[in-house]
């Protein structure tokens, strides 16, 4: 599981640099694209990490 948060963390800091690169060369809308798939990307990882760690009261 934790290969699997990796892979994803992986692949959220590729598409930061991709959306910095978009937003020099002004293409707004493959940025807008690319946000919502970070996006979706941060919610697996956050899913994920809590699947990881067991919630204790």
């Amino acid at each position: 599981m934790t290969n699997y948060v990796n892979e994803l963390v992986k692949r959220h800091r590729r598409l930061n640099r991709l959306i910095d690169n978009c937003r020099t060369a002004g293409r707004q809308q493959e940025m807008q694209q690319l946000k919502r798939i970070r996006l979706r990307i941060k919610d697996k990882i956050a899913a994920a990490r809590r699947e990881l760690v067991p919630v204790t009261s």
